[in-house]
């Protein structure tokens, strides 16, 4: 009996270990909203975390150079053994030191290689900030499309339900000799394009998703469903700022703005940096040193060979063939052209902004005439069911109205989520809330 009872133990616990095993092995599901996948992302997107490995060697750069204030010390000792001709005697000798040096002035290069090193780090944020507009807008691309996907399956079930009943019917009233046999294949092959629609938007669905995946850096084997938000308050989103402002604030918040700007200081600084090669250098440094030449009296001899020195060092350059002049010339040039750059990046933004600030106006007139005629076509389309039910229209004008009314619907569902897109760019641009 115990023997039984161990047996069964010994069974339970390996089914147990291999549920869990199982358990492990499934793949993760993951139910989110748009600010879910936004934040995922910026959690766990393989090339954001390669920006900000690029931000922690910079940090680590600026803060290497601000030692370069401080003097440097050196130690060092040597022993070496030494013989010559035929005698035995081996001769020993040995030294020990200890150095400094310390760079009193050099033209400013040190305090502006500091500044420019700062700027660096500010950069590499800011490069970082700059890919997540941009990840933020592929995952809005994304999401909105597998949203305008999840709405035309929903309507395509009522379209193949209809479809259905309609097949259905026309077969009933083909086999009475009520419905001539090329209506009832117009039917059926209705049905068919009906199928094929919505398997084909299923997997536009499960494309989207997954590249909504490969944007988070999640596996392509996770479970990634959407939450639909509610879109009836559409009408809130097409209350702007106006243009003048939406232009204001990009250029305060645009990450492109802000490079060009850091891109300006570190040219200036470079400049101060090129002119150090003309002004002089003062340095000083200190050495304590002694040794000794046998190990008799080593004690004494490390005593009385004990020496130090001090000074200071003052160096100008004359003539460096042009080297100097060469390098502010350059830094000049450069300065100029950044200032350029940004000049033409506020152009750039302006226009961007300005032109999205339009679009999405005129997105949302399209949204506004594209509902009507949905609408429109729908109210047709079920009058004409109505009416081929009684039989008082053939099937050729039933179908005809139930593309019309498909095709506005694919048009009603485009011009909707591209309306969304446009405005929630917009709020990229101007560091608005992206939430829908």
């Amino acid at each position: 009996m115990v023997k039984k009872t161990t047996i069964l133990c010994a069974m339970l616990a390996v089914s147990i270990a291999a549920t869990a095993q199982d358990a492990d092995s499934l793949p993760q599901s993951y139910n989110f909203t748009l600010e879910d996948c936004i934040q995922y992302a910026m959690g766990n997107s393989f090339t954001r975390k390669s920006r900000q490995l690029n931000e922690e060697s910079a940090q680590a750069v600026y803060e290497q150079s601000k030692n370069n204030r401080y003097p440097s010390v050196n130690a060092s000792a040597g022993e070496s053994m030494s013989h010559s001709g035929t005698d035995s005697d081996v001769n020993f000798s040995g030294n020990l030191g200890v150095s400094a040096s310390q760079t009193i002035y050099n033209g400013g290069s040190i305090k502006n290689t500091i500044e420019q090193n700062r700027i660096s780090t500010e950069t590499a944020k800011i490069q970082t900030s700059q890919y997540d507009d941009q990840l933020t807008i592929q995952i809005l691309n994304e999401y909105l499309n597998a949203l305008s996907c999840i709405e035309r399956l929903k309507y395509q079930e009522g379209i193949m339900s209809s479809s259905r009943e309609e097949l259905s019917r026309g077969e009933k009233r083909y086999d009475l000799g009520a419905m001539i046999e090329s209506d009832y294949l117009m039917l059926k092959a209705q049905y068919q394009r009906d199928l094929t629609d919505s398997l084909n938007n299923a997997i536009s669905l499960e494309t989207s998703l997954l590249n909504l995946k490969q944007y988070m850096s999640m596996s392509p084997d996770a479970d990634l469903t959407i939450q639909a938000p509610d879109t009836s308050a559409i009408a809130y989103m097409a209350v702007m700022m106006s243009q003048e402002d939406a232009v204001q604030r990009a250029k305060e918040h645009m990450p492109d703005m802000q490079l060009a700007k850091k891109t300006m200081e570190s040219a200036d600084v470079a400049l101060e940096i090129s002119k150090a090669g003309k002004r002089p250098t003062i340095s000083a440094s200190a050495n304590l040193s002694t040794g000794h030449n046998d190990f008799d009296n080593l004690g004494d001899q490390f005593k009385n060979r004990f020496s130090q020195s001090i000074g200071i060092n003052l160096s100008y350059p004359i003539w460096d063939r042009g080297q100097a002049n060469l390098q502010t010339t350059r830094a000049k040039i450069q300065q100029q052209q950044a200032q350029l750059d940004y000049q033409q990046t506020e152009n750039d933004v302006t226009r961007t902004v300005i032109n999205q600030w339009r679009n999405t106006n005129l997105q949302y007139q399209r949204y506004l005439a594209y509902q009507q005629r949905k609408d429109a076509y729908a109210a047709s389309f079920e009058a004409y069911k109505k009416r081929f039910e009684v039989g008082s229209i053939v099937a050729v004008d039933l179908l005809q109205q139930q593309n019309n009314y498909i095709s506005a619907l694919n048009e009603y569902i485009n011009a909707k989520y591209s309306f969304i897109l446009y405005r929630k760019i917009l709020d990229v641009y101007t560091g608005e809330n992206i939430g829908l």
